[in-house]
């Protein structure tokens, strides 16, 4: 219990913190980007500003591995060297990741959008639209486990999404717990902003702003981890065993002269003659 995630949650926070708040003020560094081009340019709409998604997710890399590192390794780290170094190895692959966010924001937006307006016209609509926030909640749970996955395995981008998704299905109650978390996160945030007033509500951005990008992912990583090395692989490869030296001796000496190779604790080992 006392080393638990949620624990090494509080007792590493001021790196995890760090970790977040740097994701957090690219985000919105990109995002106000791309709300000035749009004013430039006269395309004001969700289109544009939310295509700081993209540029802003290789960040993702480095959040996801200093939260992998303390929540599912446990391993006190080296901030600047594991954040940064994930960012440069994985930042090509998070640029695809955040375009297909992007996707997702943008189509769950105008879903909402569209469906909750009829719903109120047609109650086929609100069955549609809960179909299809059915549908997001899918495709936001495969997203954890792809980003998860390519900064810990050298896998090609197909087989990770093709896992993400087995996982998603293969992992349903650990799936189901992860998104029960993540909604309950997000609808106090939501219900923080909406009902606070005066400066209270710009504090509440500011801490929605800085902790639900920490909290969600963490959150994620914590519960979907145990699953991830389960079907995939551990995050801490085993080192090799050594060869015993005495007994590649003994089969050396027992061995046919003609022969190039010994059997060691079986395996097939070459004699060099």
């Amino acid at each position: 219990m006392k080393n638990s995630a949620f624990i090494r949650f509080f007792t590493c926070f001021p790196k995890l913190f760090a970790a977040g708040f740097i994701y957090s003020v690219c985000l919105a560094a990109f995002s106000a980007l791309f709300v000035l081009i749009g004013y430039l340019l006269g395309f004001n709409n969700i289109v544009i500003w939310g295509l700081g998604i993209i540029p802003s997710a290789p960040l993702l890399a480095g959040l996801n591995m200093v939260i992998r590192k303390t929540a599912a390794e446990k391993t006190d780290i080296e901030f600047s060297k594991v954040f940064f170094g994930a960012v440069r190895d994985n930042y090509k692959a998070f640029l695809l990741h955040g375009f297909v966010i992007y996707l997702i924001v943008q189509c769950t937006f105008f879903a909402i959008l569209y469906y909750g307006v009829m719903a109120y016209q047609n109650i086929t609509y609100a069955s549609i639209l809960t179909i299809y926030m059915l549908f997001t909640a899918i495709l936001v749970t495969a997203m954890f486990y792809v980003a998860l996955m390519s900064i810990t395995y050298e896998l090609r981008l197909r087989d990770v999404y093709k896992n993400a998704f087995i996982l998603t299905f293969g992992k349903i109650l650990r799936n189901l717990g992860a998104i029960a978390l993540v909604l309950l996160v997000s609808a106090t945030a939501f219900f923080a902003i909406l009902y606070a007033e005066g400066p209270l509500r710009w504090t509440a951005v500011g801490l929605v702003f800085l902790l639900c990008p920490l909290i969600i992912c963490y959150i994620a990583v914590s519960i979907i981890s145990k699953g991830v090395q389960e079907s995939v692989g551990s995050f801490i490869p085993e080192p090799e065993p050594e060869e015993d030296e005495s007994e590649l001796q003994n089969a050396i000496k027992s061995a046919d002269g003609d022969s190039d190779y010994v059997y060691v604790n079986g395996k097939m080992v070459k004699i060099d003659k």
